[in-house]
């Protein structure tokens, strides 16, 4: 590593480490020229470094000041915790989000508050370069926004569909929060089941000819709890099947391109446009904001905006105007390249401490499923251990983790696995977190053959 690699690093972990404070002017050239027994030219290089990356900025005549635009991972809660996929706010560096604001604030200052289902015309008219940056072509007159995805998929599971069908297939595991919400209102629901190596085929297929299918809802990569992501030929043919049986897919790409997955494209790439509604949240990356998009069929836009139009006397599901704002300064900057990269470097280095951890596991006690994309990854125990049993004992170790049980509709198929979190934890907490994971199943398991 140069000299100058390493004062970088020095300056970015005592700014995490709160060493140097938000705010706080950095040690002149002079001294920590001293300090690495180095020249002052090296010195200038990783503070001219440092301020490019807006982890620090300049006064004239004064020096360097700390502008904290490093991530922060972690709450100050006590204890490790794997159990959310919420990242904390400070996920976010706050001299980004407090640029993004300032520059919302001078682009918005003359607009008033509508009820535009499409958003602000400067906002929507940029989306389609952006989304198009993922092979997601379409035209802003066919994208929407909404406060989150569990807005958009009220909207649509209550929502009469062209193919005048009512039955909503899910697989399983998938999102507990719609799986909460289908269950409340009491839908016509199926499911099929996903696992590491994807779905059946030939079952979906029977389903979406024999069944009374409306629309299949998948998380395709990053988001579903198995962490994986489903493969090239399988988001092929689940269009494909689609078009020919008239089924439509709502394929939920939380994370979008944040953490991608090399030579990834979407369903909605297959669709032609047709029968598939494309749906992304930008909660995971900008943690602030409520802001998410769909991309609606031109053969669905009609009955959509008819509902959209009743549904906002009674939810009003757009985004605040300085959420819209934020988001539009966020994507006209570079912010939201450098952000993206950070978030998937993060990601990147925790998936592969997590694959390489559990590599030296005794698979028949705990095994890893996923760890591929996005920040879920699922443990499944020996059925000698219950998920209950290993989620208490861990809480009181200070670890906190979540069963699969409610990721499944029917009850009846949940595998006894764990669903592990990578949003709130830094790397080296994560490993550790992990080997006293497995040392505590070997615990149980050690105790329960003591008793027989």
């Amino acid at each position: 590593m140069n000299i100058y690699e390493q004062i970088i690093n020095d300056i970015k972990q005592d700014i995490v480490n709160k060493k140097i404070k938000q705010g706080q002017r950095l040690p002149s050239l002079i001294s920590l020229s001293k300090k690495y027994n180095c020249s002052k030219g090296s010195v200038i290089k990783a503070v001219e470094q440092l301020r490019l990356q807006h982890v620090i900025y300049s006064k004239p005549k004064s020096g360097y000041f700390v502008a904290d635009n490093l991530i922060r991972e972690e709450g100050n809660r006590t204890g490790y915790y794997l159990d959310s996929g919420n990242p904390v706010v400070g996920s976010f560096p706050m001299f980004d989000a407090q640029h993004c604001l300032h520059i919302a604030a001078e682009m918005y200052s003359a607009f008033s508050l509508d009820i535009s289902l499409r958003g602000y015309p400067s906002l929507n008219a940029i989306l389609p370069d952006y989304l198009a940056l993922e092979d997601i072509y379409t035209k802003s007159e066919n994208i929407y926004l909404f406060q989150g995805i569990t807005q958009i998929l009220t909207h649509l599971t209550l929502t009469p569909f062209p193919n005048g069908k009512e039955t909503i297939l899910i697989e399983e595991p998938t999102v507990r929060f719609y799986i909460a919400f289908l269950k409340h209102i009491n839908a016509k629901v199926l499911t099929i089941k996903r696992d590491e190596f994807g779905i059946d085929l030939n079952q979906l297929e029977d389903y979406f000819k024999n069944k009374d299918i409306k629309f299949f809802y998948t998380v395709p990569r990053n988001h579903n709890p198995l962490g994986t992501s489903l493969s090239h030929r399988q988001r092929k043919q689940i269009m494909e099947l689609a078009h020919k049986y008239d089924v439509y897919i709502v394929e939920n790409d939380y994370f979008g391109g944040t953490h991608k997955v090399p030579k990834y494209v979407s369903i909605y790439y297959f669709s032609y446009q047709k029968n598939c509604i494309y749906l992304r949240s930008m909660s995971k990356t900008l943690p602030m904001l409520r802001i998410a998009l769909a991309v609606i069929p031109d053969e669905f836009i009609s009955t959509f905006e008819s509902i959209s139009r009743e549904a906002y006397y009674y939810s009003y599901f757009m985004p605040a105007l300085i959420s819209q704002a934020t988001y539009e300064a966020y994507l006209k900057t570079s912010i939201y390249k450098k952000h993206f990269a950070q978030i998937t470097q993060s990601i990147n280095t925790k998936l592969e401490l997590v694959r390489k951890i559990s590599s030296s596991w005794d698979q028949e006690k705990l095994s890893l499923i996923g760890a591929k994309s996005g920040y879920y990854f699922t443990l499944k125990l020996t059925n000698q251990i219950k998920a209950d049993e290993l989620i208490a004992k861990l809480s009181k170790k200070q670890i906190f983790i979540t069963s699969n049980d409610e990721s499944y509709f029917n009850t009846e198929n949940f595998d006894n696995s764990v669903r592990l979190s990578i949003a709130r934890i830094s790397t080296e907490h994560l490993k550790d977190a992990l080997e006293v994971i497995y040392d505590t199943v070997i615990e149980l398991l050690d105790r329960k053959v003591g008793i027989m």
